[in-house]
């Protein structure tokens, strides 16, 4: 139960998700707090039932001259403003009731796009939490969510002050920090995951992983690849890393 105090401040911090795989999950989602929604005819019966909504405004988007959102979203039908979603608040708590042992870190990714897209395939590899910066990494929105297609439910995501210190309390907590940088000669080819902890840092695009957070990995790897181009967008370096993790852990044949 809310007190008044949180609820206006949630209230006051809300935003609108669109899309019909956000909208669904959110909808679906007992922790996501609901204000209003925004539905078509043709969507509504792909995203809930009667039952599963109530004691919110259900409003007809073929009836409303403006929509809260940009023309230039692509809300398949489906708009719904929420309040952003509780996360825990000390890595502590991630540690304690871990469902995996292995965390991505975003070393200051600000694409929405691209946040939302490396959080979608975090699940799909049974991460347990994603890390990014509270400066210069993308929060919880709309254009976020929508990429996430319903992962942004199901995962952790996390924004810290400071990447340097929480690579430095998981590091206390026995996690194994992998660096992704495009210069370093070996490979992740060569890496073979054991029953450790492990925390992937993924650095921005153009920039890479900053010199500092640098100094406290454990391990660099580059992907295999062209040498001659070797740039990836972020969440494609993502996807590429976590599926090597996985099939070359303990449990792979």
């Amino acid at each position: 139960m809310y007190s008044k105090r949180t609820k206006n401040i949630k209230e006051k911090s809300a935003y609108y998700m669109f899309g019909l795989h956000a909208v669904k999950a959110a909808i679906k989602n007992p922790n996501r707090q609901l204000h209003e929604l925004w539905i078509s005819q043709n969507a509504r019966p792909k995203i809930f039932t009667d039952n599963e909504i109530s004691n919110i405004p259900i409003l007809n988007i073929e009836k409303t001259k403006k929509l809260p959102i940009s023309d230039n979203k692509v809300h398949q039908g489906a708009i719904l403003k929420v309040s952003p979603l509780t996360q825990p608040k000390d890595i502590d708590e991630i540690h304690k009731n871990k469902n995996s042992n292995l965390i991505v870190i975003l070393d200051k990714v600000s694409d929405p796009q691209n946040v939302g897209t490396i959080i979608r395939s975090s699940l799909f590899f049974n991460c347990n939490a994603i890390i990014n910066t509270l400066n210069g990494g993308s929060s919880e929105n709309g254009s976020l969510v929508k990429a996430a297609s319903g992962a942004f439910e199901r995962v952790h995501y996390i924004q810290v002050t400071n990447i340097t210190q929480t690579i430095i309390k998981l590091k206390k907590s026995g996690y194994i920090i992998i660096g992704l940088d495009e210069t370093s000669t070996e490979k992740i080819s060569s890496f073979r995951k054991g029953n450790d902890d492990i925390a992937i840092v993924f650095g921005a695009e153009g920039k890479g992983i900053r010199r500092l957070t640098k100094e406290y990995c454990d391990i660099l790897l580059s992907i295999d690849g062209n040498d001659t181009f070797s740039s990836l967008n972020v969440s494609t370096a993502v996807g590429i890393t976590l599926f090597h993790i996985q099939s070359h852990g303990p449990d792979a044949v």
